[in-house]
């Protein structure tokens, strides 16, 4: 990358630089990634190129929205949309939509949300792009999910799994197991639960940003699975890696998150709590993972949950 920077190739420049950032961002070195993809945007603003611009800014926006700053994000996401809505293009306007719909997820705008990808998976649906399809169908499981439409939560996750099987969107895979772990765990079903949260961490482990969410959903879980103790160590480990990487909990999240630490809290005594929630906080990422896999479902015995 450096003797491209010497060269002047700004062309040439983009690949790796887009590569570096989305390996930064895996690692955790959130602020980093923005600065990169950043660049990366200037570059193709510079080359007057609006195909890189867009993708620049759907990345910028996705970034924004991971780190609670809303405003960044709106503002990449509306150029974005106004750029995909000039082609006068069915998917290009699904695209615009999608970013949108993002934001509104994230700040807890389910409606919103909903309507947006709603309109993107109509205009996507006869489109080629079947990784943007089956990422549609995703969100749209999730926000059923939050609203407690258990069985569209059910169906959308499938398909979405489904479709994704055939695309380079490993992470749609990931993604999807995950909120059907947490369907599972509305339904009561706990083992279930248990082992496609746990396959999703797997799938995630090397991708940092995506580490807590996985291990506060694992803590309901075993929340549920009356483990008070290792539903605090779970919190505990998430709450230092968050802090670790600037990565706030969501507004959309916050409720959920809140309803399980005052649960926990209601369970144990002060210093059985913060016991657990240090023994959390002194694992890096990398144990944390290790302790969130080391208990399998086939070693669970299910007693007395509701």
């Amino acid at each position: 990358m450096a003797l491209f920077r010497e060269t002047g190739d700004q062309w040439a420049l983009t690949h790796p630089l887009c590569d570096l950032a989305l390996r930064t961002w895996d690692a955790g070195r959130l602020h980093e990634a923005v600065a990169l993809i950043q660049e990366y945007l200037a570059i193709f603003r510079q080359l007057r190129a609006p195909n890189g611009v867009s993708m620049a800014l759907g990345y910028l926006s996705y970034m924004a929205v991971s780190m609670g700053d809303f405003a960044a994000a709106a503002r990449a996401a509306q150029e974005k949309a106004e750029i995909e809505g000039s082609r006068g293009l069915p998917i290009g306007r699904a695209y615009g939509l999608h970013v949108g719909a993002d934001l509104h997820f994230a700040q807890g705008n389910l409606a919103q949300a909903r309507a947006q990808w709603q309109e993107a998976l109509a205009l996507a649906r006869g489109s080629p792009n079947q990784g943007f399809v089956a990422a549609t169908l995703y969100h749209l499981g999730q926000v059923a999910l939050y609203t407690d439409r258990l069985d569209e939560a059910a169906e959308r996750l499938a398909e979405s799994r489904r479709l994704s099987r055939g695309t380079d969107r490993w992470w749609l895979e990931a993604e999807a197991l995950f909120a059907q772990g947490q369907v599972a765990a509305r339904r009561h079903e706990y083992i279930d639960a248990l082992a496609l949260m746990q396959e999703s961490l797997t799938l995630y482990q090397e991708v940092r940003p995506k580490i807590p969410v996985r291990l506060e959903g694992l803590a309901q879980v075993w929340l549920d699975l009356h483990r008070p103790e290792r539903a605090v160590t779970l919190l505990g480990a998430a709450s230092q890696l968050r802090g670790a990487m600037g990565l706030p909990i969501l507004p959309v999240d916050r409720p959920g998150y809140e309803q399980v630490l005052a649960s926990v809290r209601a369970s144990l005594t002060d210093a059985a709590f913060a016991a657990a929630w240090a023994a959390g906080e002194a694992l890096s990422a990398e144990e944390s993972v290790a302790d969130a896999l080391a208990e399998s479902q086939g070693s669970v015995v299910v007693t007395g949950t509701d």
